[in-house]
């Protein structure tokens, strides 16, 4: 069968659509879940990935430690790709449908309600008045367009970031329900040995990618398992001291030095059939 990411504003009903389809269909149904995994895999706090997934960069940020945020999505990008490869699965954690885009067999849902039923939801769970609890919904939703529009230049409203997109009104919620399972069940969504492979590759991709992040800048190519990684020479400075032979050892040492750090890294991650490494020579300027 197929993946299912649903998408949904804050007390949208989202969250029990997706656990409702979850179970009529018999499929596992995760959401912070995946933000956990990649805690423990990555070794970086829960707090700073889940802090990453529901708030923009501030100025600051981007200044100061540019490339860290964008590592911290990358690194619940990996969890999510990895989990869902055995497919059967219901993620309505953030950005799903943007983690898992280009992969045939995913389902990208989108869950929108009327104003006056969030209000009432969220009056009936929080025990707050209405004008608070408008105040918070529609602060919410200012974050939520705000870190879509900053982290992938996309509005979060556009219908063609989803293949449906279900207005919770006069559609009732079994409705919503009914409708996802039986499109999960089209062909259309059903995976093939060719998009079971685009997702296994994709997912150690991400996971490659993820783990050179602080060693060096690489591009990373995956096909069928086989993983290749190019870096290019890095620049020494040279003091005019050092003899040409010398410079060379050095080159050559640096150069052997990377490819044996990238290799025992990648090596260690579960799928990988064979690496080719192609490091380019350090040169001095």
């Amino acid at each position: 069968m197929s993946i299912i990411t649903i998408s949904r504003g804050c007390y949208s009903h989202g969250k029990e659509i997706a656990e409702h389809v979850a179970a009529a269909l018999g499929y596992e149904c995760i959401s912070r879940e995946v933000v956990l995994e990649a805690s423990r895999f990555f070794n970086i706090p829960e707090t700073r990935l889940t802090w990453s997934i529901h708030h923009a960069p501030s100025l600051l940020e981007r200044i100061i430690h540019p490339q860290a945020h964008q590592h911290y999505l990358d690194c619940i990008q990996a969890a999510l790709l990895e989990h869902v490869k055995n497919d059967n699965v219901v993620y309505h954690g953030g950005a799903g449908h943007l983690f898992l885009t280009g992969i045939r067999h995913v389902l990208r849902v989108r869950v929108i309600a009327e104003m006056q039923d969030r209000v009432d939801l969220v009056c009936k769970m929080r025990k707050i008045p209405r004008t608070e609890a408008i105040t918070l919904i529609e602060a919410e939703d200012r974050q939520r367009e705000e870190w879509y529009h900053s982290v992938y230049k996309k509005d979060i409203s556009d219908p063609r970031l989803y293949d449906m997109l279900l207005h919770i009104g006069r559609l009732t919620i079994d409705d919503a329900i009914e409708l996802i399972c039986a499109t999960a069940a089209r062909e259309s969504f059903k995976p093939t040995a060719r998009s079971m492979e685009d997702l296994n590759d994709r997912a150690l991709l991400s996971h490659v990618k993820t783990v050179l992040t602080k060693l060096c800048e690489a591009d990373v190519a995956v096909a069928g398992g086989v993983v290749t990684v190019k870096v290019k020479g890095q620049k020494l400075r040279d003091t005019g001291f050092t003899r040409p032979g010398m410079q060379q050892r050095v080159q050559t040492r640096m150069q052997e030095d990377l490819r044996q750090e990238i290799t025992a890294l990648v090596s260690k991650i579960p799928g990988v059939k064979d690496l080719i490494c192609e490091i380019g020579s350090p040169y001095y300027a």
